[in-house]
């Protein structure tokens, strides 16, 4: 027979060969194919617990299987969840419990329990939160009402006087490049303009503030005369401008904003009638984004009574509201006055897409419910084929949905920070995600965790494979227990050392405390001391952090085995002793001492 060592080794040396013969087995592999056909229709915990085979097979895969006849014992578990740092999971000293509830977490994600997965569940739930956070905030409407009225206006500007004379416009364009018009004097920005930048001396290249620089180069009237607001750096001022409100907006991805504006350019033509418009809700949801309203919340009723009653008469439904954004759209839409040629005016075929364009390439959209499901359902199309860190990279619009679903702004995370967080995962306390004071990352990282689940990081539904590994493993360790109990222990501590972090995690857990006891060779009763003693005495004897050392671990691991066969023979005496020899122990118990040992038993 062979010995503790030899046993565990052989394990341990070729473990996916080890896990597929228990998998093979006839039992386990039809237990495991009824749990993988029938989990995933579970919805309740009731049902749950109603199917013995399905609970039977969960419980023991979290070494639970003696509790399986307490249904109502855990029923509680699952029903109280662990969020709540009272829950009935969290007060059990035993935390196998709470790793029970966090795989089988019906509290926290109802019917949703035995498919949840991260990367497919709480990032479209927190993206959708994140967008609809960013367009309640406060000062939004102000900021969609000064970029529109730039957008609309800043092209008819021919010179310095004429910026300067409208506030609003002076506003958004100053603001663009982190400048307050409000509280520079006019005086001071018209000397600015009036310099230019070519020369090196001039006001605004004199500053050490280069913002003013910047500013005066984008309005450079003295170098582009009429031509300077039709440039591409003025018609995109807006966009820098909502950047430096400090709003938290979800910026919609340029794809969306193309297949939208594909669209409207394609059908708005065809478009005859009142009746024609509010056929086409995805033209009717463009079209009033524009103007900062949301076809979506608005009933079709009111929308209807507002183009029917023009803008013609002072007393029209759009001009009796004290929001002028319905007047603004009517008047672009003016079916009343134009007809069938309404389409075909400017404010419709070019205002109306460019005030579209800005305000969504700015996070100024009014649709989000719209915005949401349109990139929601990309997401869940694709994010299954993202295999790795390289495919969420290469994958902008995913990676941009999946850093805003987490309160991360793409447009400021260089890819190089990105990369380093997804590659250094979160088991580490000292990853660059964990350093981090802001834990956005950590919970994006956690997510998106390829750094423990490698290619089924996207995929993985803890109640389904992970389950299936702990049961086949479980298995495992109980069938070498049969053989013999040290290899079961070995294995079972080999488990577990990773996730150690104090001596008392230790003793709350019997097998894990006998394997610490057997490899410092104390005697049985040392477990009846006081605790404290004993953690103080494991500390002075070992470092916690061995265990999350491979190489410590496993010579960690070799005295616990050498030891264990002394107390518990599996083959004759000589045998013992040629592999004692053969695998000297370490952490200072010599061969020889163990050859005395050994030799006093006899």
């Amino acid at each position: 027979m062979l010995s503790t060592y030899v046993s565990y080794q052989l394990i341990t040396r070729d473990m996916p060969k080890a896990i597929d013969r228990v998998e093979r087995e006839p039992t386990v592999d039809r237990e495991t194919k009824y749990y993988l056909e029938n989990i995933s229709k579970v919805k309740t915990i009731e049902e749950f617990v109603k199917d013995d085979r399905l609970f039977r097979y969960a419980m023991k895969a979290h070494g639970l299987e003696d509790m399986a006849y307490a249904k109502a014992f855990m029923v509680k578990a699952l029903k109280e969840g662990v969020r709540d740092p009272d829950s009935f999971a969290n007060k059990l000293q035993d935390k196998r419990y709470v790793e029970f509830v966090k795989t089988y977490n019906f509290e926290r994600y109802g019917e949703k329990a035995t498919i949840y997965n991260r990367a497919l569940h709480d990032a479209p739930t927190n993206f959708a939160s994140t967008v609809v956070i960013g367009t309640m905030d406060g000062g939004f409407g102000f900021v969609e009402d000064e970029v529109g009225y730039y957008v609309s206006n800043i092209s008819s500007v021919a010179s310095i006087d004429e910026l300067m004379a409208d506030s609003r416009l002076l506003y958004v364009a100053m603001g663009a490049f982190g400048l307050d018009a409000n509280t520079e004097t006019p005086e001071r920005i018209r000397e600015m303009l009036e310099g230019g930048v070519a020369d090196t001396q001039s006001p605004a290249n004199s500053l050490a503030d280069k913002r003013y620089a910047h500013f005066v180069a984008a309005f450079d009237f003295a170098a582009h005369g009429a031509e300077t607001t039709s440039r591409e750096v003025v018609q995109d001022a807006p966009k820098y401008f909502v950047i430096n409100t400090g709003l938290a907006l979800v910026k919609p991805d340029a794809a969306f904003v193309k297949a939208e504006t594909d669209y409207y350019k394609a059908n708005i033509g065809k478009v005859r009638s009142i009746d024609d418009l509010m056929r086409d809700q995805r033209l009717l949801r463009i079209a009033m984004s524009a103007y900062g309203l949301n076809a979506d919340t608005e009933e079709p009723r009111q929308i209807r009574a507002m183009l029917a009653g023009g803008v013609s008469d002072p007393g029209s439904p759009a001009n009796q509201l004290a929001d002028k954004s319905y007047a603004k759209f009517v008047a672009a839409f003016n079916f009343v006055d134009h007809g069938a040629a309404t389409t075909t005016r400017d404010a419709v075929q070019k205002d109306t897409l460019k005030l579209y364009t800005v305000k969504t390439e700015s996070g100024l959209l009014a649709s989000s419910k719209y915005y949401i499901d349109v990139e929601t359902n990309h997401y869940l199309a694709n994010v299954g084929n993202i295999k790795s860190i390289d495919d969420l990279m290469a994958n902008k619009r995913l990676l941009n949905y999946a850093l805003a679903a987490y309160g991360l702004d793409p447009t400021l995370e260089p890819p190089a920070r990105v990369r380093q967080m997804l590659e250094g995962g979160v088991a580490d306390p000292k990853s660059p995600a964990n350093q981090l004071t802001d834990k956005a990352y950590v919970a994006f990282v956690t997510a998106f965790n390829f750094a423990e689940y490698g290619e089924a990081a996207t995929t993985r539904t803890p109640a389904q494979l992970p389950s299936i590994d702990k049961f086949l493993r479980q298995t495992l360790e109980e069938n070498a227990g049969k053989e013999n109990e040290g290899v079961r222990l070995a294995l079972y501590f080999e488990r577990k050392a990773a996730s150690l972090t104090n001596f008392y995690e230790i003793l709350a857990d019997p097998a894990l405390a006998e394997v610490v006891r057997t490899a410092l060779s104390l005697p049985d009763s040392f477990a009846a001391a006081d605790i404290d003693r004993q953690v103080k005495l494991f500390e002075e004897r070992l470092d916690i952090e061995d265990f999350t050392d491979p190489a410590r671990l496993e010579k960690f691991l070799t005295r616990f085995t050498s030891m264990w066969e002394i107390s518990n023979p599996s083959a004759p005496a000589q045998a013992q002793i040629s592999v004692l020899f053969s695998q000297p122990v370490e952490f200072g118990v010599s061969t020889d001492l163990l050859f005395a040992i050994q030799s006093m038993k006899r």
